[in-house]
């Protein structure tokens, strides 16, 4: 532990000496790794400085052994590396899976689990570095697994006797078997569980959507249990932010580690080799990060392009409908127009035959078509416009003149009546 806290710290000095000069300015980004993972970090750290001038430095909180998810909630870090079986915390988000980290299991030789059968003796099991996936294989193993005894005790280092089962989630590395004690060999989950191997490598993504079959190959360790192949389970292990890491700095730190892949790979073949954009985001425990959303969705056409039909189609219809309307409008003007001109020929006849007709008549017949008109005015078949007022202006005119001709037969009925 102690070597790997002053490997960071090295790694934060040679990065804070400005050997590479930044793209822009530089942001200072804090990173919980892995602590069963031996990463080279200066390397790694010193391309993303190069590419894209953001110093990643190590969490303090990383020396006091604190989980990377408590690291982030607590803000002492912006980024971590932490296995997809975590529980979901809502505030955090995925960057993308840099690799995948395979459940590695060992038995002490010479054991029996028979041994345990009406014994009072537990199963001594060891899980490295508290991983969530061991813990998740170990309940799925002793829920299915007949022949494992019905109780078991967690094993520590400094605790008394040897543990007698062990389980360790790393990346498969030939060159990294510090973990793997004297005295063991390599077991595959059927060793356990023969009736269920089937279910291990066919079944376990549909139980377990976070784990998915793989396989040691033969011989790729020089360890006891590996002269064969050993199927096993594999989980991704994911980039993770805080959901208020900055976005612009998530967008570069995801368009450095897709673009740079190859220097990546060159540095952690092991580990760097398999990443890229084709996963599904579904699938991971967080959702994406803004950044890693808006680089992975660069290419996808936008709002417009996208919609480009049904937005053609809307503006047509709008047009189409506008069109409609004036058209409407300018029929209905024209119908209340047609309607007062009707007004118009009949006051005008009326005002032709006030010299000859009883004016008491045609006056009757004026409030007639008044009352009309104003019942149209009324039901909105008129509009109260300068049309209606010429036609107001006529009636009154004319009723003005009927009236005087009445007042004027009026004045003479009496001498007419005068022998």
């Amino acid at each position: 532990m102690n070597k790997r806290v002053g490997v960071w710290g090295a790694v934060a000095l040679f990065l804070g000496c400005g050997l590479f000069p930044p793209a822009w300015s530089a942001t200072a980004l804090r990173l919980h790794p892995p602590d069963n993972q031996q990463l080279n970090f200066s390397a790694l750290s010193a391309i993303v400085y190069e590419e894209t001038g953001i110093r990643l430095e190590p969490d303090p909180s990383f020396a006091d052994g604190d989980d990377p998810v408590d690291s982030l909630l607590d803000g002492s870090a912006e980024l971590a590396i932490v296995e997809n079986t975590r529980a979901f915390e809502p505030g955090l988000r995925s960057i993308l899976p840099l690799y995948q980290s395979v459940v590695h299991i060992a038995v002490r030789k010479g054991l029996s689990i028979a041994d345990f059968a009406g014994s009072e003796r537990s199963l001594k099991l060891q899980i490295y570095h508290n991983s969530h996936t061991a813990r998740m294989v170990l309940d799925l193993l002793f829920e299915r697994a007949s022949e494992l005894p019905d109780r078991y005790e967690l094993w520590q280092p400094g605790n008394p006797g040897n543990p007698d089962l062990l389980f360790y989630v790393g990346p498969i590395n030939p060159h990294n078997t510090t973990w793997f004690p004297e005295g063991f060999t390599l077991v595959p989950l059927s060793r356990f569980d023969a009736a269920g191997a089937e279910f291990y490598i066919d079944g376990i993504s549909f139980l377990v959507p976070q784990l998915r079959s793989t396989r040691i190959p033969a011989l790729t360790y020089s360890l006891p249990g590996n002269e064969v192949g050993i199927d096993a389970l594999a989980v991704d292990m994911l980039l993770v932010a805080n959901k208020s890491t900055d976005q612009s700095a998530i967008y570069e730190l995801t368009r450095v580690l897709m673009e740079q892949k190859p220097r990546f790979a060159a540095v952690e073949p092991t580990l760097f080799r398999w990443m890229g954009a084709d996963f599904n985001a579904r699938d991971l425990t967080f959702p994406l990060h803004r950044g890693a959303r808006q680089y992975f969705d660069r290419d996808e056409p936008g709002f417009l392009e996208r919609y480009a039909e049904s937005l053609n189609f809307l503006v047509y219809l709008v047009v189409l409908m506008f069109t409609g309307a004036v058209a409407f409008g300018r029929w209905r003007a024209r119908r209340r127009k047609d309607r007062i001109d009707g007004f118009y020929v009949r006051v005008r006849n009326l005002r032709r035959a006030a010299g000859f007709d009883d004016p008491k008549r045609l006056l009757s017949e004026l409030e007639k078509i008044e009352d009309e008109a104003f019942t149209g005015l009324i039901n909105e078949r008129l509009a109260a416009d300068d049309s209606f007022r010429i036609f107001t202006e006529l009636a009154e005119g004319l009723r003005g003149e009927l009236q005087s001709h009445i007042a004027d037969d009026h004045a003479t009925e009496p001498n007419q009546s005068v022998p």
